[in-house]
Order: structure tokens, then sequence, then C-alpha cells
């Protein structure tokens, strides 16, 4: 716990500092869009948890993002971040597509046998999100190639952190041995993943999000 603690006071302390915005503590990695005045900082509030995600009943990565979900969920000590799945995409916060994006742009990571990207629809002039949220995660082989499902599994859990609020689109800081690298490999999220997203939800957020709530 103490670790945890400190993470958040270094963090803090480099988002008062005025100037080049850092990570100062090798715990954390930038989760912040820099390229968003007063360096962007998004994560969900309580008021709009839990968040509603869609995939379709029938896609072959339904499973992938319930697996993302608890895990990301179980980062937290006390429910900070907490989504559902839910049956009909015209409520959806999140809306998750077994395909390539079709909108361009957005953050994106390469896994060896897949892809997947995410479009946070942050503008960075007005600082909001407008919703939903859109993510794409889909194989680039052939689906039975070896080690595809581990590979969709691991890019589905790396594209909800970036729903979380992990809008770096460099992926600075990150590494190998965290899920949020921009080629991952880690079916699973690293402490320096949980310790990030702790660290997020425990300062304020400077994006707010607008639309369908």
């Amino acid at each position: 716990m103490r670790r945890q603690f400190a993470a958040v006071f270094l963090l803090v302390a480099a988002c008062s500092t005025i100037g080049s915005p850092v990570i100062t503590s090798d715990q954390v990695y930038e989760f912040r869009n820099l390229e968003i005045g007063a360096a962007g900082v998004f994560h969900w509030p309580r008021s709009a948890l839990p968040v509603r995600i869609w995939v379709a009943g029938d896609s072959p990565i339904r499973s992938d993002v319930q697996l993302a979900i608890d895990r990301w969920q179980g980062a937290f000590l006390y429910g900070e971040f907490r989504a559902t799945i839910v049956p009909d995409s015209n409520v959806a916060d999140v809306i998750v597509r077994n395909a390539p994006s079709d909108l361009g742009g957005g953050i994106a990571a390469h896994a060896p046998q897949c892809s997947g990207v995410t479009e946070p629809n942050i503008d960075a002039a007005t600082r909001t999100a407008q919703l939903p949220m859109h993510v794409f995660v889909f194989a680039v082989v052939s689906e039975t190639t070896p080690g595809i499902a581990a590979c969709l599994r691991t890019t589905m859990t790396h594209e909800l952190g970036h729903v979380l609020g992990v809008i770096n689109a460099a992926h600075s800081g990150t590494s190998a041995a965290d899920v949020m690298f921009s080629n991952p490999s880690l079916d699973g999220i690293s402490d320096r993943d949980r310790l990030t997203v702790v660290t997020l939800y425990s300062i304020p957020s400077t994006v707010t999000i607008i639309g369908r709530r």
C-alpha cells in the first residue's frame, strides 16, 4: 500500500509542476494525453458506472470482453471502475466490434496475430469525450493460427485499458512486461498496469463525457 501511495504522490507532484509534464515514478507509466491542454486526464466518474459495453452476442471476442472487464475491475479495491455488457448497442457507452476500424484515427495496438484500435472520441478543444466510444479488435492472420486466442484476449484487455483512461497514444513509459505496451504480449495485467490505473483514478479528470447519459 505504501508503494501505491508513493506513486500517487509522485504523479500529482508532476501534474502540479510548471513545465513539461512527466511521470516521475517507475511504478507508473504515462496515461495522459499530453496534446490536450494541461495534460488531458480522462477517467469515468462514479456517476457513469457501470460503464455499459456492447459486443454482439455471437461475437468471437465476447468472452474476451468479459475477461478484460474482470481483469481491470480487479485492479481496484473500491470499485472505482465497473463495467457491464449490455444487449442493446443503442444504450451502450462503448461499442466493441470484431472488425477493422471504419472510423480512422484512434489509439492503435499491434500484437503478432491481431490488432486493436480504440477511438475515445475526445475533443482536445472542449476536453470532452463524446459517447459512445468505439473499440475494434480483430485477427490479422487466419483464425486457426496458433496463439490467436491468446492474442485476442491480450489485445482486448489492452484496448479496454484505453477505455478506462490510458489515453497516451504513444504508450509512453510502458514496456513489454505491461499489457498497455504498444505491441502487447502479456496475457493479463502487470503490477505497473494496476498501479497506473489506480493512480489515474485518484486524481481529477480534466475530460468530461457527453452524450447518451
